[in-house]
């Protein structure tokens, strides 16, 4: 058996289309679980509500409005019309995305000198960090300019091995689509310039250098500018500039030294299998010097834009995975050297890790299999109920209710934080916009995180009266 699964590990790295097969397919398993669940994540939530309406002829940042770059909107909604309105298909390209980019790791690991075993295992400890926690199983921000970075940072090992400056301009523009995505890739960028360009023989070929990272920054802006042009042929660059510069300074909160220490310790707690062998393998002259520093410069930069918005929000530590994953498998093989394993044994090993692994994954997503699909459930209940024109209000967490059941949402703030947790970005009163709401009598006030706003409010309590309990939701009527 050891033998066959040996055998059939070593045919798989002959090929790069099997490679890729296979990290698609441990992409799909790992993740399997999660596929069908509601939410996850309620931002994944907002960008589906988002896609549906513009695929109902909505205008983003003037009838739906959210605080990311266009690209996440745009992908949904060419999702959407390709598949349907399926929280199964986003997921389904979120595990193809994760796929890709584990190949990706692959192949830039293969580019800088690293055996395929070793190079295959970065692309799996990838899929296998984004896959073994909750907050890596949503469709987010993260999957996608993660995959723009590490696309980007292939072609430019390429360019620098064929001495091919142009291919900086290349590599910029794939970094820049990951741009329109989220702006921290950014740090990704800024990583591979360091790295690359700066060097004991930077000054015999500074103007060179130049040229090559003015390629690359025009690139990163090109998709940008793009976006510009596009809101502002379409008459509608100032709902455009008002989100993208205004609201996105005011976002940021204050920084707090000891809530940015307590986010950093957290990941490290959180990832810690892979951060000690990230740590061990950084300090440790026996793995790939290149890749060493590489991992280093993006892991650093990615936790400056990390803490410096002030939000201590989970999902922000996935984009230093890949920088984690690089290094992982190689001071995991290191550490194993120093004690002279056998390469029976190292097989043992990482066959047993993976396992390992598996199991975890299975067991922290079998939340899926035993917790209640509350929005679902909601969903179901309400279908009957509800027509052609209806709208209902529904709280944190429980928007994806309108996405599946085809309603538009009563206020052109989707997510309903922005209502209530971030006003000053927005410059919102609370009050004014839920009377605004309350004004179109949506038939249905679904809550639970905000449950003293709505229960005390007195348009509600005078109009709505208790339709139904779901779990530790409450669902509230209007009044005939």
């Amino acid at each position: 058996m050891k033998k066959t699964l040996t055998e059939l590990y070593q045919n798989l790295l002959q090929s790069k289309w099997k490679v890729f097969c296979t990290l698609l397919f441990a992409s799909l398993l790992f993740r399997s679980l999660s596929v069908n669940y509601s939410v996850i994540d309620h931002d994944e939530s907002t960008y589906l509500l988002i896609a549906s309406e513009l695929n109902k002829g909505a205008l983003l940042y003037t009838d739906v409005v959210d605080t990311k770059p266009p690209g996440i909107f745009m992908t949904f909604s060419i999702i959407e019309r390709a598949f349907g309105k399926s929280v199964l298909a986003i997921r389904l390209f979120g595990s193809l995305i994760i796929g890709f980019s584990a190949f990706f790791l692959f192949l830039i690991s293969r580019q800088f000198g690293v055996n395929k075993s070793l190079s295959f295992l970065s692309g799996l400890c990838y899929i296998i960090a984004f896959s073994c926690y909750r907050t890596g199983l949503a469709v987010n921000t993260e999957i996608f300019f993660s995959l723009f970075a590490l696309a980007g940072l292939f072609v430019l090992s390429q360019a620098e091995n064929r001495n091919a400056p142009m291919l900086w301009l290349v590599a910029g523009l794939i970094i820049g689509i990951g741009f329109i995505f989220k702006y921290v890739v950014l740090a990704s960028f800024g990583a591979f310039s360091l790295f690359f360009l700066l060097e004991k023989s930077i000054l015999k070929t500074i103007l060179r250098k130049i040229l090559k990272f003015t390629l690359g920054l025009l690139g990163v802006l090109l998709p940008f500018l793009l976006a510009h042009l596009y809101f502002k042929i379409n008459g509608r660059f100032d709902d455009f500039y008002e989100i993208i510069y205004n609201v996105t300074s005011r976002y940021s909160s204050e920084f707090s030294l000891a809530n940015s220490v307590t986010f950093f310790l957290n990941f490290h707690l959180s990832y810690l299998p892979f951060t000690i062998l990230f740590y061990f393998g950084l300090f440790s002259k026996g793995v790939n010097s290149d890749l060493r520093k590489i991992a280093a410069l993006w892991f650093i930069l990615a936790w400056i834009v990390v803490i410096l918005p002030g939000k201590p929000f989970r999902h922000y530590y996935l984009q230093l995975l890949p920088a984690i994953c690089l290094i992982v498998p190689l001071a995991f093989n290191h550490l194993l050297n120093i004690r002279s394993v056998a390469v029976s044994t190292k097989n043992k090993v990482a066959y047993f890790s993976i396992a390992i692994a598996f199991v975890i994954g299975v067991i922290n997503q079998s939340y899926f299999l035993v917790k209640p699909d509350v929005v679902k459930e909601i969903s179901e209940k309400l279908a009957p109920e509800i027509e052609n024109g209806d709208f209902i209000v529904t709280d944190k967490q429980l928007q994806l209710t309108s996405y599946l059941l085809g309603l538009t949402p009563p206020s052109k703030y989707v997510h309903p934080s922005l209502i209530f947790s971030h006003t000053a970005a927005f410059e919102i009163d609370t009050e004014e916009e839920m009377n605004k709401i309350l004004d179109k009598k949506p038939k249905f006030i679904i809550y639970q995180k905000s449950k003293n706003y709505y229960e005390n409010n007195e348009r509600i309590k005078n109009g709505y009266h208790l339709f139904d309990r779901v779990e530790k939701v409450s669902i509230l009527q209007i009044n005939p």
